[in-house]
C-alpha cells in the first residue's frame, strides 16, 4: 500500500478530518492534503512521527515498511531442579530431593513430557555414560514409576542410602541381579550390581526421559 494511501485510510478509520489530523501535527491543511494526494513524497522525521502519533500507528507504517516481528515467549512451565550432580560414575552422594528450587523450560524441550509434574530435573557429573549423556548435561528423570515400566537397557536413576547414580537399566532374572551399566567410550566403568537379596536400601529414582545435548 502507497504511504499516501496508508495516511488516508487511518485518518478516516479514525473519523478525522484532514483540519484535525493537521491541527495534531502542526501542519497546514493543505498539507495534510497534499501528503494524501502523494504530492509530497519525502516527509520529515518529525512530521512522520507526530503524523504516526496523531493516527495511532507506528513511523514504520506510515512508511510503508514492515512492522517489526514480536517474539512471543516460549510457552513453559516450570520443574523441580537439584543443584548437585548426579553421579554418571560410581554412586555419589547427594542432598536429599526436598525442598528443591525450580527452573523454568521451554515445552518443546521436553516434547510429551512436558507440564509433567512427576519430571526432575538433573546435571550429571562423569564420563560413564558419555556415549549418550555428556558430562555437565541436564537430565529430565520422569520420577514414580514402577520397576515393571522400565524395559531393559532404559537410562534410569537409582540410589543406594542416598548415593544416587544414573545408568543403563538391565533385570537379570536367570541370576536374579538388578545391573546398572555405564555407556561409555572409557572401559574402566563397570557394572554396578545388586542382587535381589541384597537391595533394600535401592530405590529407583526414576527414568530419564530427556537429556541435553551440545554440539
Amino acid at each position: 500500500m502507497n504511504v499516501k494511501d496508508i495516511i488516508r485510510e487511518n485518518r478516516l478509520a479514525l473519523g478525522l478530518t484532514m483540519k484535525e489530523v493537521a491541527d495534531k501535527v502542526g501542519v497546514s491543511e493543505a498539507t495534510i492534503s497534499r501528503w494524501e494526494s502523494g504530492e509530497i513524497a519525502n516527509m520529515r522525521r518529525g512530521a512522520i512521527f507526530a503524523l504516526a502519533q496523531a493516527l495511532s500507528i507506528s513511523p514504520n507504517k506510515i512508511m510503508g515498511w514492515d512492522e517489526p516481528v514480536k517474539h512471543k515467549s516460549l510457552p513453559s512451565d516450570t520443574y523441580r531442579y537439584v543443584p548437585a550432580s548426579v553421579a554418571a560414575g560410581s554412586l555419589t552422594t547427594i542432598e536429599g530431593l526436598t525442598d528443591l528450587p525450580l527452573v523454568t523450560v521451554p515445552d518443546c524441550m521436553l516434547g510429551r513430557y512436558a507440564r509433567n509434574k512427576n519430571i526432575l530435573l538433573m546435571p550429571v557429573n562423569g564420563e560413564s555414560m558419555n556415549n549418550v549423556i555428556c558430562n555437565g548435561a541436564i537430565i529430565a528423570v520422569l520420577t514414580k514409576v514402577e520397576l515393571p515400566q522400565i524395559r531393559n537397557g532404559d537410562i534410569v536413576v537409582v540410589s543406594n542410602s542416598g548415593d544416587y547414580t544414573v545408568k543403563r537399566f538391565f533385570n537379570d532374572k536367570e541370576h536374579q541381579e538388578f545391573i546398572f551399566r555405564p555407556d561409555s567410550s572409557d572401559m574402566s566403568y563397570r557394572d554396578i550390581i545388586f542382587s535381589y537379596d541384597n537391595c533394600e536400601d535401592l530405590q529407583l529414582v526414576g527414568k530419564v526421559v530427556m537429556y541435553n545435548v551440545t554440539l
